[in-house]
């Protein structure tokens, strides 16, 4: 199956198309696009092979005239800031659209036309744009995810991002191979575990934590329990129970700190964001303070902290009553 054709156009000269080729898209730019380009372009294309056009300022008012009638095998357009919208703007039942609003955006769509999802953000025109001065790098990556998810849904590829979690876990957990690990990740990853800033950039620091921090350092009796899994265009989400004795030190979560032979039960998150079959970045987040009362470093007496019973409640609502750490709560009767 011949890769899904991603025509890109843009204002600029220069425009990263990177993460879509890596995505496994047939990308063609198309720098200071005009109306005529476009029209071109779309032209050169076979009718069988279904295509995406995403497209950036005034491009992207151009790609949206486009698909205010049926053209053959376009499948969706992605329209970053338009500066304005084509007269009588609808577009084409055939034809799904993805309309990315800034905070600056000098017009207000009265309604929706159907088979268009319209999203706004907080940041100025430009926001999706490395090379742009306004470039916000938050508001890009949420904009990105929505607008692969549209491509994936109209044009495909599809990946089994779920497949390729698992094949990580396993080398990281089951088989303890730093090696193996890295190679489903790209060149150059990234893994933060938020509360305590264990991890690395890249791959010469991330093959060190591995090899000498994390998988040595993980204690026998580490177990996980699987809570939730959520699947996404780029991102899984993991919800997880982890459960270990503390008898030796844990450089990710507990660093520096001796082993105390207590048990611990913590509920975890875990971020993992992919492209193109690989691991891109992980984000694992938890709440220290449960660990730390667990190991006897911290007084729950002391402050609004709970212990095992917080992770034992995401396994079982009922386990624990709820809002016992508020002194003048009272459950309605």
């Amino acid at each position: 199956m011949e890769p899904p054709i991603l025509i890109i156009a843009t204002e600029n000269a220069y425009f990263n198309t990177t993460p879509f080729d890596q995505e496994g898209y047939t990308v063609t730019h198309i720098p200071r696009a005009t109306q005529r380009d476009l029209e071109d372009a779309t032209d050169n294309i076979e009718p069988h092979l279904k295509y995406a056009i995403i497209a950036f300022g005034t491009a992207a008012t151009h790609a949206l005239s486009l698909a205010t009638s049926s053209i053959h095998s376009l499948a969706c357009v992605v329209a970053y800031y338009p500066p304005i919208l084509p007269p009588s703007f609808k577009v084409h039942s055939t034809i799904q659209a993805l309309i990315h609003l800034p905070k600056d955006t000098p017009f207000s769509p009265a309604s929706k036309p159907p088979h268009i999802l319209i999203k706004s953000y907080q940041s100025p025109s430009g926001f999706a744009e490395s090379s742009s001065p306004t470039y916000d790098a938050i508001a890009s990556s949420i904009a990105y995810t929505r607008t692969l998810e549209l491509l994936r849904r109209t044009v495909g590829p599809i990946v089994d991002h779920d497949d390729v979690w698992e094949r990580h876990l396993i080398a990281e957990f089951v088989e303890r191979d730093a090696d193996k690990t890295l190679t489903t990740m790209i060149d150059e990853p990234y893994v933060n575990h938020v509360p305590t800033g264990a991890g690395g950039i890249g791959y010469k620091e991330l093959h060190a934590f591995y090899t000498e921090h994390f998988i040595p350092r993980n204690p026998p009796s580490l177990r996980m329990k699987p809570v939730s899994r959520t699947v996404g265009a780029e991102r899984v989400v993991d919800e997880l129970v982890v459960t270990f004795r503390h008898d030796q030190v844990v450089d990710w979560m507990l660093p520096g700190v001796p082993p105390t032979g207590r048990e611990v039960e913590v509920a975890l998150v875990v971020v993992a964001r992919l492209r193109g079959g690989k691991l891109v970045s992980e984000h694992i987040y938890w709440d220290q303070a449960t660990v730390l009362v667990q190991i006897g470093l911290l007084d729950p007496k002391l402050l609004p902290v709970m212990g095992a019973e917080s992770a034992r409640k995401v396994l079982d609502k009922d386990s624990l009553k709820n809002n016992l750490l508020i002194p003048e709560w009272k459950a309605p009767k």
